[in-house]
């Protein structure tokens, strides 16, 4: 029987109704509030705790498995993810027939310890075999890879190959677009795989018969449709289930974003290692896109894989320098998920440039991030005639290797060296294989590596260095520095316009870490912007000689950061005599110190 409600007073029944509705607008602001929060939020933006290093296992013709390792005690603590990789002959070993816990089993695992996933599905060459018994033709292939899944692959322009890997892609993109809300949300995309492997192509070799035989036109066709039914596989309306971004790996940024607004990326060339011939043009193709101020109206997140770099000889001449300075360039190239292998985020030799990625993967909002860096560098690009003329160092042409000698014998002092002729102007794989350094390239970013910190003319108030300072600290690969005898006696700096308020008052406390080599035992100062015509000192360091790389961390709190200071300055960094000293690099948090840590070997 049910139990009447009971008022005692009569304003117990008005009371009761204006509780009602509070608690109705309550939970429709909530609902709204919600939504808007959802709304803010476009397709293709990853999460901020997604974006760091994530690992790697997979390669070759066939995908590894994951080792499971996910806590902190088992692997890198600082982990983010997991990619998922299964091959097609895994997922549906028989017609019709899937094995969708090699993607939830990974999804849960992950769920329950606060990682992320992206999926994979490889298609080609990992073809079931009972593909061949439906009549799709099975091409031999003349590889030039020793793995034998190579060696078979199916003709993919044929019909019926066309209808089942159609097929798998739109069963696999209902299945996860159906997980419970709170294993969806740990998929922050898929991507699209189209080619062996994902490469660009569909065969890693040349067909034996000649009737399979397969033109990067016929290619190009089958690439746009194969994106096109992925990309309506994930986002048509199914159910009222959310779509979901996908990572479509194209070259031209515009291009991407025109098959899919959800569209995130890859980048292959700064994931393998800094300072490739050619990745200066690769950059500049992505960095408008960095931000949210461009056409799409966010910012385009990417992810690239790190397995190549750790073999290379130039790399291994001084590794946990090179990994530093590759985490470096891996932001500066906006790169926001760094696939590593298992081996590399497991040895804890990698962990000050893995942390160093972590902090700052992801920050592409300016007003939201609460970090910024710049990394002091020069570049000398045998490409660049106005810094270089031709009539002084020769034709700026790929073959002149004369000219990268010239430029080389003139920063020799300050430390540059070419150790692989041969590769200072080639194209971009052999670059990347050179032998050792060469601070002589083509096409190389120029730039100081920076998020939301920048140098202003860097060239006319500073000088570069290379290869400078004691092996066990990893900052020395580059370096600025003042120049007393030619009046290069201050570094100027300014925050990325959207970074801090900007509008004449004080911004809050901001903590400040500079690494820079105590070569001398003269002074520095840091100055800053506190309000219109007082551009102030902070602190004053002394050196002492060592020949070590210092750090100094202090607080400031009054600080305006309005662009008053000299050249517009919002900070500097000040000679305070004749001694000439050597910076590496400016971190700044705002708020207290917590997110500067510590970097080993500190003031050694």
């Amino acid at each position: 029987m049910t139990k009447k409600l009971q008022l005692h007073h009569p304003l117990e029944w008005k009371t009761m109704k204006h509780f009602l509705s509070y608690t109705f607008v309550f939970l429709l602001l909530c609902v709204s509030t919600q939504a808007a929060e959802t709304e803010k939020v476009p397709l293709g933006v990853l999460p901020p705790d997604a974006c760091g290093v994530w690992c790697w296992y997979s390669w070759g013709g066939s995908p590894n498995q994951w080792n499971g390792k996910i806590t902190a005690d088992e692997t890198y603590a600082g982990l983010r993810g997991i990619p998922i990789v299964v091959g097609w002959d895994k997922l549906e070993p028989e017609d019709g027939v899937c094995k969708w816990e090699l993607f939830d089993d990974i999804i849960k695992k992950a769920a329950a310890n606060n990682k992320y996933v992206f999926t994979l599905l490889w298609i080609n060459p990992t073809e079931p075999q009972w593909l061949y018994d439906k009549g799709v033709p099975k091409v031999e292939i003349d590889t030039f890879k020793t793995d034998p899944n190579f060696a078979i692959q199916a003709y993919p322009l044929d019909k019926k190959y066309k209808f089942y890997s159609e097929r798998i892609i739109t069963k696999l993109a209902e299945h996860l677009r159906s997980l419970p809300p709170e294993l969806f949300k740990r998929v922050i995309f898929h991507q699209v795989v189209e080619g062996s492997t994902g490469d660009g192509f569909c065969y890693k070799g040349e067909p034996k018969d000649p009737r399979y035989k397969v033109t990067r036109e016929e290619w190009a066709d089958y690439q746009k449709y194969f994106r096109r039914f992925t990309v309506d596989a994930f986002s048509k309306p199914l159910d009222g289930k959310p779509p979901m971004a996908l990572l479509i790996h194209v070259g031209d940024v515009a291009e991407g974003l025109k098959y899919y607004p959800g569209t995130v990326l890859k980048q292959g060339v700064p994931s393998h290692g800094y300072g490739s011939n050619g990745e200066r043009s690769n950059y500049n193709g992505y960095k408008p896109w960095m931000t949210p101020d461009n056409p799409a109206g966010r910012p385009v997140f990417s992810r690239g894989e790190g397995e190549t770099m750790t073999h290379a000889k130039w790399f291994m001449q001084d590794p946990q320098q090179n990994m530093y300075w590759t985490a470096l360039g891996c932001l500066q190239n906006g790169l926001d998920i760094w696939n590593l292998p298992e081996a590399v985020i497991e040895d804890p030799q990698w962990r000050q440039a893995l942390d160093l990625f972590n902090r700052y993967a992801g920050q592409k909002y300016p007003a939201k991030s609460p970090v910024a860096f710049c990394a002091l560098r020069d570049e000398l690009n045998a490409d660049d005639t106005v810094r270089f003329p031709e009539e002084k160092y020769g034709a700026a042409k790929k073959k002149n290797t004369d000219r990268v000698l010239k430029i080389c014998a003139e920063y020799a002092g300050h430390g540059a060296v070419v150790q692989d002729l041969d590769s200072a102007l080639a194209g971009g794989l052999k670059s990347r294989s050179r032998t050792g350094y060469n601070d002589v390239a083509w096409d190389r970013i120029d730039e100081d590596y920076c998020r939301f910190l920048y140098p202003i003319a860097k060239l006319e108030t500073s000088v570069g260095w290379w290869n400078l300072g004691p092996k066990d600290q990893p900052y020395g690969k580059f370096a600025r520095g003042f120049e007393h005898k030619t009046g290069k006696d201050a570094l100027y700096f300014g925050f990325h316009k959207n970074f801090l308020k900007q509008d004449g008052k004080p911004v809050g406390p901001m903590t400040f870490r500079v690494v820079w080599l105590d070569n001398t035992t003269g002074a520095w100062a840091f100055s800053y912007d506190a309000g219109k015509g007082n551009f102030k000192s902070a602190k004053t360091f002394t050196g002492t000689g060592t020949n070590r790389w210092r750090e100094e961390t202090f607080t400031i709190t009054d600080a305006v950061m309005n662009h008053n200071g000299p050249r517009g300055a919002d900070i500097a960094l000040v000679n305070l005599d004749d001694k000439d000293k050597v910076f590496h690099l400016i971190e700044v948090q705002r708020g207290g110190a917590a997110a500067l840590p510590a970097a080993a070997g500190k003031n050694q």
